[in-house]
């Protein structure tokens, strides 16, 4: 692991969106009929909602295809020996139907956690005008085979346990059985292991696997819908770790504890199959 890294940054580079970005974005985490709010670029004024989470797709993917390799150079490894380990996303502003930012990307950190090297990489976005932030987006990417460099072992990523109690909310979203080649494009995804099936064998899958960004994205529309009370300007940050992947057809359901300003939160599959675990949501009043 290069621990030199820790702390580079790249150069600014300038992103922009458009309402069809959005809509199509929505689209792929099961919006509908019921949700012509996220869908109609008719309504490309204030009146169209945005999942927030819309800009790991509509920003940080064209960011990340900006890096010279998928760990932002931050060791000798190959890119199938990198697992999305988790994921956090904090609002700073209210994400528009159309939207023009600058963003870099920073090494956060790289932790030795022994079976393998823990590299978290943080995208900042700024609007391009003002300057002002708009969101900061931090991934965790698990190496796996590359630790016992003596580094430092990081903070402790475990989860808090949730509420003894049902959940509050469980909202279930079926996902297409071309689910993983339309989140291909919503969310600019290119990676092989969910579009073809001799890749995803070859990683040891069955058949192509959901992509986690879409399985968050799914359930931040859940969260939206329930506890922001289908108000996405609310949403002030959102998190996740990657537990195990989903396939193409299932049912992603997700199960939310409310909590004062905000929720726990996990996804499961209609197996008990867990996706995400360790959910966490804060929302504005």
């Amino acid at each position: 692991m290069f621990l030199d890294r820790v702390g580079a940054r790249s150069e600014p580079a300038r992103r922009s969106w458009e309402a069809r970005d959005c809509a199509l974005y929505a689209l792929a985490q099961g919006a509908g009929w019921d949700d012509l709010e996220y869908l109609s670029e008719s309504a490309a004024g204030p009146a169209q909602k945005v999942l927030p989470t819309f800009v790991l797709a509509g920003v940080m993917a064209a960011e990340s295809a900006s890096w010279p390799d998928p760990g932002f150079a931050t060791g000798d490894y190959a890119p199938h020996e990198i697992v999305h380990g988790e994921q956090a996303l904090e609002i700073h502003a209210p994400i528009g139907p159309r939207g023009d930012v600058n963003t870099a990307t920073r090494v956060a950190g790289i932790y030795d956690k022994g079976s393998g090297a823990l590299v978290v990489l943080e995208v900042e976005a700024s609007d391009s005008a003002s300057g002002a932030p708009v969101f900061t987006a931090t991934t965790s990417l698990f190496v796996l085979g590359h630790g016992d460099f003596g580094g430092e072992r990081g903070p402790s990523s475990g989860g808090a346990k949730l509420p003894e109690r049902p959940p509050d909310h469980r909202v279930e979203t079926p996902t297409l059985p071309i689910q993983t080649l339309l989140y291909r494009h919503a969310g600019h995804d290119e990676n092989a292991v969910h579009v073809d099936p001799a890749a995803a064998r070859k990683a040891g899958f069955p058949e192509p696997i959901l992509m986690g960004l879409n399985t968050l994205g799914i359930a931040c529309r859940a969260l939206v819908r329930t506890v922001g009370d289908s108000m996405p300007e609310r949403l002030r940050a959102l998190s996740g770790r990657f537990a195990s992947p989903g396939y193409n057809g299932d049912v992603l359901a997700t199960e939310i504890w409310q909590e004062e300003t905000g929720a726990r939160y996990r996804v499961v599959n209609q197996e008990g199959s867990l996706l995400i675990d360790a959910g966490r949501a804060s929302f504005a009043p």
